[in-house]
């Protein structure tokens, strides 16, 4: 199962040596890795951005075993 999630959010932190952004949204705050390089370039502490990104959850059904 999955769905895609788009948020507005404000760039908290840059990291440059991993390319990662700390975006702070409506709800919680999430790390993300930008791959590339030249989106992160033009990214800032203090930015305003648009986010998207897909959630999933996957789930096993098992028979139980008997004792």
């Amino acid at each position: 199962m999955g769905r895609q999630v788009i948020i507005v959010a404000d760039v908290v932190a840059v990291d440059p040596a991993n390319q990662i952004v700390t975006l702070k949204g409506p709800n919680q705050t999430v790390d993300l890795r930008i791959a590339d390089q030249e989106q992160f370039k033009r990214i800032a502490k203090g930015d305003q951005v648009e986010a998207k990104f897909t959630q999933a959850l996957a789930v096993a059904v098992e028979p139980a075993t008997r004792k």
